[in-house]
């Protein structure tokens, strides 16, 4: 992904099960271009990870965009 100049992101986490584990997948779209600009999964939740994603995010980003957050709770079972 390049980095472009972005004004509004969407940061979303889910958590996965497979195999009895729990897996948090962080991702980020350009809410305007409606492009994924980032995904990783993580093995632990917490404000470092969550950091250190929103730091990455920032790495493509051009300007200093405004990020939506959404609380709703989410699990997924594979």
């Amino acid at each position: 992904m390049e980095k472009k100049k972005r004004n509004l992101i969407a940061i979303d986490k889910t958590v996965v099960k497979a195999n009895k584990k729990r897996y948090f997948v962080y991702s980020a779209v350009d809410v305007e271009r409606n492009e994924l600009i980032l995904m990783k999964v993580y093995l632990t939740r917490n404000w470092l990870v969550t950091r250190s994603f929103i730091k990455e995010v920032l790495k493509y980003c051009e300007n200093k965009s405004k990020f939506v957050i959404d609380r709703a709770p989410r699990l997924i079972k594979a």
